[in-house]
């Protein structure tokens, strides 16, 4: 159990590297990396707050503030008033916003694709196998 441990640790901060490598080169001119977190921590939060956004990426208030501001200049968010609380905002992606994150998922997807399509047909079964028991684990339904 340890073993298995361990190299989650050791392994898991590498695919991590990986993967933002992949986002960072289709997030393109249009937004910042933590912008593509906050949109994509809003599509799947939606109704989140700033508070949430500012948490998420570990800023200040005001700083999670101002890129939300930018993103709805952007058009790709929408804030509404809470319901339950009018001094409440929150956040919903537009559809424009939620076209962007689909476009920057399949260019990063087809990248990732190309570093896997090296690998033997029994070392993707075997990764599919491992990603199975790692989502059984960690992925809540």
């Amino acid at each position: 159990m340890g073993d298995s441990a361990a190299e989650v640790l050791e392994v898991i901060p590498a695919v991590m590297d990986a993967l933002r490598h992949a986002m960072r080169g289709h997030v393109g001119d249009q937004l910042s990396v933590p912008q593509f977190r906050c949109l994509n921590f809003i599509a799947h939060q939606p109704g989140a707050s700033v508070s949430a956004v500012a948490a998420l990426l570990g800023v200040a208030l005001p700083t999670a503030s101002a890129m939300i501001d930018r993103l709805v200049r952007a058009g790709a968010v929408e804030p509404r008033t809470a319901a339950d609380d009018r001094r409440r905002s929150q956040l919903h992606l537009t559809a424009a916003g939620a076209a962007q994150l689909v476009q920057i998922r399949l260019d990063a997807r087809a990248e990732l694709a190309q570093v896997l399509a090296t690998r033997s047909q029994e070392e993707l079964r075997t990764l599919h196998a491992g990603l199975a028991v790692l989502r059984k684990v960690f992925v809540t339904p």
